[in-house]
């Protein structure tokens, strides 16, 4: 294929500031309306137009340098440290950082464990009713009464209260290389039985754990410890008892008096097909605790070789085996596992939780097993050992699908908006569509029909006959009636008497469905005539499927947009006017030859003067061109949005002369003054928040009206400032609560609601920075400072403690200089060499800690010391979440119910569903005696929750 030549258009479409010959064309239409009765000739030799050529030249030179990329406008000589933010004083926050939001919904959170190490899937259940205790109310007269109890009184119809915005959380691990599926507490464990001709035959003995672990946490606890002797490899650690095996509960065949060695063996090949019941007893050495696991269940799989070969002492050896591959072994480090994966996830979850909502049960999904059997009808030529595996795979699949990870540049070349693949929390994996998700729920029901389109779409396969479902529960039972029902008034009646499905088989709720390998069975027909597949390579074929269709979690792989960087150019070089002129105006660098008159001399230098109103206008566009980051920077130290060129002699002769040594703080005074610069830079700041849908209108009219509109510019610009740099955290973290399950007092454990309304309320972003050193047994000192947003140290000094380690140290020194930085008369001024300067003293009256910042007068010292005061005491600010105070134990304290008026049951008989308390300091700043600032911190709070 031939490809076009890269060519420059002749007649290229030019904006209209960059066309040269368009600008020189208006510029004479406007000396013609203008000075036509003065000015007739506009021949190029003409002064006036060549100055007029030169001015288009250097504007068309100024639309080039405007209409640069912004990457490029925005770019700076120095490359940028962190490619990552290649901009780090604009608000051009990533995708990452503030399209996600700490989970929201089911999905989120459903996004949120997924991406965690070893979770292959999880659900989330609203509750309905509470996990923990239900109550009722009643009238009673005119009070409303909350009790456990029902009244006394039949003819009361009691309420039943149960407080909402909790979740069951369902999670489905990732299957282990070496325990295997840690959804169950099934072992599986083969051995071989051989004939008289010394051919093995396989056999796979199933055994079925009780969960036992609600039933007595305690010694589940002492079963899971990693480290006690239970875990030694020897068998001195522990004793291993065989309480009881046999095909009924409470019989132990082993064991049995009655019973010679070939009886035992006859009873386990009456039983073969039955299932087994088991009891072990684990004695813990030295200390001799017991622990025991009852009625486990046991299933044998084998051929009659295998049955009749099968002694219960080799039966005993198995159950018994104390080396680490031995089933209890094997059962105790899957067990141990899925316990630390169920812990992790909730450590991440309570991370993560949002106000007024809670988790109350986090466990691993309980397993329905289902076989399914089919007669399957294939071409002649068919593989049927792939055709099998390809059968396993489209099954279990269906059962249960998987949920898949998506690259970044996967899903941008898909064209997905950007706000869908960053919609949610971020995730460190790759990125989860939301349609797999929906995929991926838990199903209520298996449909036939959909198995056997699954089917016929295998290459090779015909025809798909008497296709069956069977479900077994978690001991290796039949479910019965778990098939076919009786519709009636909408509602489903199960026949109890069916074990199986042929069309429809329904999964208990909040199940999940699994196939049973072991008892599923496909026949094979080809021409009519009956084939098995050979099992090895059938399983070898399904394992290179799963692997083909695997999605691996995609580890350090970019995650993120990153801001294209610009290429730098010096946007504020300037070429005067004047120097473009013939020679013989006088007014280039080579100036008049030595022998023209003073007359000449003065024509060249007024001409100069003239010009130099034209080269200061153009050089101010220069400049503001080459500050563009300047005008919408969040950096605290910007003091300018009308930017100056400052000439000199060096770039214009005579310069000194003409302008009697004019420089850039006169030129800057001219261009702006402080209360220009204010109100601009407002405007700007304004501009920003817009684009997040933010604005601080109101709070800036109170402002004005209680601070006056000169001091209360120079604040806006400070608390705009903050609350756009810190927008990604409140934004993000708008609904995340604080986690009750670490310490209380960390000044990052707090809810995101806290961190977003005290910015809105013009509350500075302040973050305290600790080292704890110790110096005795339990004495630690502990240097601290106090920063802004942006860096910038307001507050530094070091206090000793009494604490165990150095985090109980930092949350110690934390407390105390909160309690004294909320007291006026604790700190101190001092005056010196004119500066005033500020210390902080501790409750003895030495020094805790000194201020960075020196002050011109008394006054911005007061003004300081208002605003630490008023930061210190809204860091006390509490957000009581009423769901946390839910009644757990019987006889908890109820919340009292307030009811005014005639009693009624209408909501405040549930003083905790999705109800908030925030306790603030009203004793500080505006607050104190200010009501509009009050009903304008009501009004904020309100709106953001």
């Amino acid at each position: 294929m031939s490809r076009k030549p890269i060519s420059i258009s002749k007649n290229t479409l030019l904006k209209a500031a960059e066309d040269y010959y368009r600008l020189r064309r208006e510029g004479i239409g406007y000396i013609e309306q203008m000075g036509s009765s003065q000015w007739t000739d506009y021949n190029t030799h003409d002064p006036g137009i060549t100055i007029l050529e030169a001015l288009c030249y250097a504007i068309t030179d100024l639309a080039y340098r405007t209409g640069k990329e912004l990457k490029d406008i925005l770019a700076t000589a120095v490359p940028p440290a962190d490619k990552l933010n290649p901009y780090p004083d604009q608000a051009f926050f990533t995708a990452r950082n503030i399209l996600t939001v700490n989970p929201w919904t089911t999905d989120d959170f459903r996004r949120l464990l997924i991406n965690a190490e070893g979770i292959r899937n999880a659900w989330f259940i609203c509750k309905e009713c509470a996990c923990d205790l239900q109550y009722f109310a009643w009238c009673d007269g005119d009070n409303l009464v909350l009790s456990y109890d029902r009244p006394s009184n039949p003819q009361i119809q009691p309420l039943e209260v149960s407080p909402r915005g909790l979740y069951e959380v369902l999670l489905e691990l990732e299957d282990d290389a070496e325990s295997g599926d840690l959804n169950t507490r099934k072992i599986e464990t083969s051995f071989s039985v051989f004939d008289g001709d010394g051919k093995a035959h396989p056999t796979v003995m199933e055994i079925r754990f009780p969960d036992w672990e609600a039933e007595n946490k305690t010694k589940w606890a002492v079963f899971l410890k990693s480290n006690d002797a239970f875990g030694q490899t020897n068998g001195a650690s522990f004793n291993l008892n065989l309480l009881q095996f046999g095909a009924t509960q409470g019989y132990n065949v082993i064991s049995d008096p009655l019973l010679d060695e070939e009886g035992k063996n006859n009873y386990l090949r009456r039983h073969w097909r039955n299932l087994f019941y088991a009891d072990f007893e684990i004695e813990i050495l030295p200390g001799g605790e017991k622990i025991a696991i009852e009625d486990a269940t046991i299933r044998f799989l084998g051929d009659t070789t295998a049955k009749n070969g099968c002694t219960t002492t080799r039966i005993a050896e198995i159950l018994l085996e104390k080396k680490p591959s031995g089933i209890l072994q094997q059962y105790r480090n899957k067990a141990i596992k899925g316990h630390s994966l169920v812990e992790a996830s909730k450590v991440l979850l309570h991370r993560h939780r949002n106000l007024d909502e809670d988790f109350c049960n986090i466990q691993v999904i309980e397993i329905e097993e289902v076989a399914v059997c089919a007669d399957i009808e294939v071409a002649p030529d068919a593989d049927i050992e792939r055709i099998q595996a390809k059968i396993w795979f489209l099954i279990e699949h269906y059962f249960n699908p998987s949920v898949p990870f998506y690259s970044l540049q996967e899903l941008m070349n898909e064209n997905t908006p950007v706000e869908d693949i960053f919609n949610g929390p971020e995730l460190n994996n790759g990125f989860i569509k939301a349609s797999d998700l929906e995929k991926a729920k838990l199903k209520v029901m298996l449909r036939t029909s959909d198995i056997i389109n699954l089917l016929m779409e295998i290459d090779g396969v015909v025809a798909v006959y008497n296709l069956l479902l069977t479900k077994y529960d978690n001991h290796g039972n039949i479910i019965k009636g778990a098939a076919d029902p009786i519709w009636s008034g909408g509602s489903p009646i199960f026949d109890a008497s069916k074990t199986s499905a042929e069309w429809l088989l329904f999964i208990k709720a909040n199940h999940q469905p699994r196939l049973y390998h072991n008892l599923s069975r496909f026949l094979f027909f080809k021409n009519g005539l009956p084939f098995v597949p050979r099992m090895d390579e059938a399983y070898d074929t399904l394992t290179q499927l799963q692997g083909e269709a695997e999605r691996l979690k995609f580890k350090n792989a970019p995650n993120d947009l990153v801001p294209p960087v610009g290429n730098y150019s010096r946007l504020e070089d300037y070429f005067p006017i004047q120097y473009s002129l013939p020679l013989t105006y006088g007014v280039g660098p080579e100036g008049l030859p030595s022998h023209v008159s003073d007359a000449r001399r003065a024509h060249a230098k007024q001409l100069k003067a003239y010009l130099l109103l034209y080269e200061q206008l153009l050089g101010n566009a220069f400049a503001q061109i080459a500050h563009t980051r300047e005008l919408f920077s969040l950096d605290p130290a910007t003091d300018r949005t009308y930017f100056v060129k400052e000439f000199s002699e060096e770039l214009i002769r005579g310069y000194n002369e003409i302008t009697n040594g004019l420089n850039t703080t006169g030129l800057e005074s001219m261009a702006e003054t402080l209360n220009e610069f204010r109100e601009r830079r407002n405007r700007f700041l304004n501009h920003l928040m817009s684009r997040f849908g933010e604005q601080f209108s109101e709070y800036a009219l109170l402002l004005n009206n209680l601070q006056g509109t000169t001091i209360a510019a120079e604040r806006l610009i400070e608390d705009k400032t903050a609350f756009v740099k810190a927008y990604p955290i409140i934004s993000h973290d708008r609904g995340k609560a604080y986690n009750y399950r670490e310490n209380f007092c960390d000044s990052e454990n707090q809810a995101g609601l806290m961190n977003r309304v005290s910015l809105l309320l013009g509350f500075p972003d302040l973050k305290f920075s600790f080292i704890a050193e110790i110096s005795g047994s339990t004495t630690f000192g502990v240097n601290f400072d106090l920063k802004d947003s942006f860096g910038r140290t307001l507050l530094i000094g070091i206090t000793e403690v009494e604490a165990m380690n150095t985090r109980m140290a930092e949350n110690k020194a934390r407390k105390i200089i909160l309690r004294q930085m909320i007291q006026p008369t604790a700190y101190e001024t001092t005056i010196s060499a004119g500066k005033y300067s500020l210390k902080l003293n501790d409750k003895n009256g030495n020094l805790l800690a000194t201020l960075t910042a020196h002050f011109d007068s008394k006054q911005e010292a007061q003004a300081t010391i208002d605003d630490l005061v008023g930061w210190s005491s809204n860091a006390r600010t509490i957000v009581v979440e009423h769901l946390l105070l839910r009644p757990k134990f019987p006889g908890d304290a109820l919340y009292p119910a307030c009811s005014e008026g005639p009693c009624a049951t209408c909501g405040e008989e549930d003083p905790y569903s999705f109800r908030l308390t925030l306790v603030m300091p009203a004793w500080v700043g505006a607050f104190t005696t200010n009501l509009e600032m009050r009903r304008f911190a009501d009004i904020t709070i309100r709106q953001e929750i």
